[in-house]
């Protein structure tokens, strides 16, 4: 019997439904595999494949350590999925741009899961400073200056609207805002892969940020662009997500997530599954 092992974070959660690789183990604990979890770095169970999933942007390097020791490794060298990595679209405070902007933070998901962790770690420091930043803002007439985690990305019309503070605050960053739009309806393509497998969809929601609980599904089966598969290429990404639109026939690559979500409701997660559980076998080795 094939043994998996996923890696997880010491401070993380128990995976639930909330991740697809929650779905994804059922599918394949019913086709004969064994899968395991393990919790930090402290124990190394014996296995044919190791998937790292930890929720971070940066992966910390005494995980990184740890996956050297297997021989099998998923997204082996995906460790750093911030986006000055991978962004093209980033914009300085001195540039000649006229177009609108927004602000994201350097972290993924707005920078939620680093928050979570230190939370856990520094309960206390990490609400404390979550009080402190947005005072500190409005006291000093500095905003978005100290802040590392953000509850929506804002929009400017032109780079001259975004404070300036932004520009030396280095958990966030400003990128040109190039949305995919038809009418009133903005969409987003999410490529998913794992192994051989893949899916490729498109999804569409009524406001210029969209956020997956809003969207609905509006195509299935596309094609591809090239720029996706060579930046999947790049990254060695064997499990994951890449978000992206086509803005005026150019693709723009939005987010890549090494540990994807699921979809929303159980009819659209059992497709997925469907679609990649099986792309697991082109990445386990042979015996």
């Amino acid at each position: 019997m094939k043994r998996i092992l996923i890696l997880l974070h010491e401070c993380q959660r128990p995976i639930h439904g909330h991740y697809l690789i929650s779905a994804l183990r059922e599918a394949w604990q019913e086709r004969g595999l064994q899968v395991s979890l393990v919790y930090g770095v402290k124990d190394r169970p014996e296995a044919d494949l190791l998937i790292p999933h930890i929720d971070l942007t940066h992966t910390p390097p005494e995980y990184v350590e740890y996956t050297r020791s297997f021989v099998s490794v998923v997204n082996r060298n995906v460790v750093d999925i911030s986006k000055r990595t991978i962004s093209t679209h980033l914009l300085r405070g001195d540039e000649d741009y006229g177009g609108p902007v927004i602000v994201k933070t350097d972290n993924n998901y707005g920078g939620r899961p680093e928050y979570l962790l230190s939370k856990r770690r520094h309960p206390l420091l990490a609400r404390a400073w979550r009080r402190v930043a947005p005072i500190a803002e409005y006291a000093l007439g500095q905003r978005l200056a100290w802040r590392s985690l953000l509850r929506e990305y804002p929009l400017y019309s032109s780079l001259a609207e975004v404070p300036s503070a932004v520009f030396k605050n280095r958990a966030l960053v400003v990128e040109r805002f190039l949305p995919e739009r038809e009418g009133d309806r903005y969409f987003i393509r999410h490529y998913l892969c794992l192994g051989d497998r893949t899916r490729s969809v498109r999804v569409a929601g009524s406001t210029p940020v969209l956020k997956r609980a809003a969207c609905t599904l509006v195509d299935e089966g596309l094609a591809v662009p090239d720029p996706v598969l060579s930046l999947r290429r790049r990254l060695g990404l064997d499990y994951g997500k890449i978000d992206y639109t086509i803005h005026a026939g150019q693709v723009v690559i939005l987010d890549v997530n090494r540990t994807p979500s699921v979809p929303g409701t159980p009819e659209a997660t059992a497709r997925v599954v469907a679609n990649l559980a099986d792309g697991i076998w082109s990445l386990l080795p042979y015996t």
